[in-house]
């Protein structure tokens, strides 16, 4: 059901099948009205190339009342041949209260209209709940399973999701999981999906976003996809996908279209406030924004949603591309520029990355060099799992280590290249003594590595601010100490002013270790000249 063709991160490109319709993740699952579209279902898939779509049980229900058994399927109804997911609706009867509808009936409700992929009636807990009102609610939630799953047994033409609930407090979110294992209700379901993520979203609350997104990805079965309800603006696809978010739902295309709000990756602008369109889809190469202006307000939402739906597949082709490329790291350093709250957020990810979180998608080495543009760069798992490999596994031979300083500027193989006289002097200190290099976006390494993925692969942005210094400097202190060191050698491997701060922070790290013999050399007679 769930082929895996390429992972980074905690992210994996999937191909998904449910009734032998297959669509390609991570994706974006438009939400369409079950009778009233602007842009209809049809185009949806022909058009915009959403294979995937979700309609509300409650919006059915209004719309047409209660199925039977001579109703006809939701696909009929939507004239769409892809894939069909039904929320249970309870986030809106919560919200609206206007019609009433049993878990069972719910479960009914989809069943009859035969859905691909079904939810149970769960209650929702919106970040205004106080602790304990959340904890009885995620307690129905629980109840509501139990009752749901003779239908769920019964009926399995449809792939029944389980709705993780908890909201913003996260220990919720591991105890409501914890409760579902115990009761052996997770077999029961092949599909999850974490809710109560809307009211956060529109509060850009992203750091609570992806902390509830990451307790749900990591107490729940990896084989399993993992949906994001109500999670749909471009600006944060690649945060959701990179913490292991498989697909994610969103109307956000066409109200925000009704608002006269136009997306970009990066954010939103306001079309009264825009002079030149960036972007070349087709509605935005038709209409200057002066004439969507002054356009019809039916066209006029059409297009802005047109366009909307057009910039969210962009970048989750960007993304997968990413994936496949190995540097969703680096959309993420780019995307979290986009909103100071997002920049903050990000902070979630270094430390998730630091963790460990991270290193099960994560290949060992990639097909391209990585790019380094700050402090931000240094929490990249590639880096942490290298750093932990050498401290484990690298055997020490002498009880003293050279520690040659490199800027970063080239490669360590562009230096020697340059500089093959320094390679030869390095390679004299062995093996009565051990040769390390000093990165300083890495910390310090062996020698005899320089030549091995990542340290020869990389494009580094020179600039060392006090954060990554500090960090690369803690890192080869660690090393030193792990590894018990008696007699350390600091030499610059380069002319370059920048290794005199670098020598002397180390230095002033060093000297503070006991029974350790530090000498500190300010040139090296065969270093590369500038």
């Amino acid at each position: 059901m769930l082929e895996i063709l390429s992972s980074d991160l905690h992210s994996r490109i999937t191909f998904f099948e449910v009734n032998n319709k297959k669509i390609l993740t991570p994706t974006l699952v438009p939400v369409v009205d079950p009778r009233d579209n602007i842009i209809t279902p049809h185009e949806m898939k022909h058009t915009f190339g959403f294979n995937f779509l979700i309609t509300s049980s409650y919006l059915y229900l209004k719309r047409y009342g209660m199925p039977n058994v001579h109703s006809p399927p939701i696909h009929q109804t939507l004239d769409f041949d892809g894939i069909v997911m039904m929320d249970s609706g309870a986030y809106q009867i919560l919200a609206y209260g206007d019609v009433s509808i049993s878990p069972l009936q719910s479960l009914e409700l989809q069943s009859l209209v035969q859905t691909d992929i079904g939810v149970i009636l769960d209650v929702p807990t919106p970040p205004s709940d106080s602790f304990d009102e959340a904890k009885n609610k995620v307690e129905q939630t629980i109840e509501r399973i139990e009752l749901s799953l003779d239908h769920v047994k019964t009926h399995d033409k449809t792939l029944w999701t389980l709705p993780i609930q908890g909201g913003k407090n996260v220990s919720l979110i591991d105890n409501y999981i914890q409760k579902v294992k115990e009761k052996n209700y997770l077999d029961y379901f092949s599909f999850y999906a974490l809710g109560s993520v809307v009211p956060i979203m529109a509060s850009y609350d992203y750091t609570t976003l992806f902390s509830m997104i990451h307790h749900a990805r990591i107490n729940l079965p990896y084989h399993i996809p993992l949906h994001i309800f109500g999670a749909g603006h471009p600006m944060i696809f690649p945060f959701i996908v990179a913490l292991g978010g498989d697909t994610f739902d969103s109307a956000a295309y066409i109200l925000f279209a009704k608002d006269n709000r136009y997306m970009t990756s990066t954010g939103t602008l306001i079309l009264d406030n825009i002079q030149e369109f960036p972007c070349d889809c087709e509605v935005c190469s038709k209409y200057t924004p002066k004439e969507l202006r002054e356009s019809p307000h039916n066209e006029r939402i059409r297009a802005l949603a047109a366009h909307n739906l057009h910039i969210s597949s962009t970048e989750i082709k960007l993304i997968r591309e990413a994936i496949r490329n190995g540097n969703l790291w680096e959309l993420l350093e780019q995307r979290a520029l986009s909103h100071p709250n997002l920049y903050q957020a990000f902070h979630v990810l270094t430390e998730l990355s630091k963790k460990g979180f991270f290193d099960i998608g994560t290949p060992i080495t990639k097909s391209g060099g990585l790019k380094i543009y700050n402090h931000l760069s240094f929490a990249r798992p590639e880096f942490k799992v290298i750093r932990e490999r050498i401290l484990k596994n690298h055997q020490k031979n002498s009880e003293s280590l050279y520690i040659y300083l490199l800027s970063g500027e080239k490669t360590p193989i562009e230096l020697f290249n340059l500089n093959p006289e320094l390679k030869d002097k390095l390679i004299e200190h062995l093996p009565s003594a051990d040769v390390s290099l000093f990165l300083p976006f890495f910390g310090v390494f062996p020698f005899e590595l320089h030549e091995t993925y990542p340290f020869s692969q990389f494009v580094f942005s020179n600039v060392i601010d006090s954060i990554i210094l500090e960090k690369a400097i803690e890192i080869t202190t660690n090393y030193i100490i792990k590894k018990g060191y008696s007699k350390i050698i600091i030499l610059p491997a380069e002319r370059k002013e920048k290794l005199n701060l670098i020598r002397d922070k180390l230095q002033d790290k060093l000297q503070m270790l006991d029974k350790v013999e530090l000498n500190v050399y300010t040139s090296n007679e065969k270093s590369e000249e500038d």
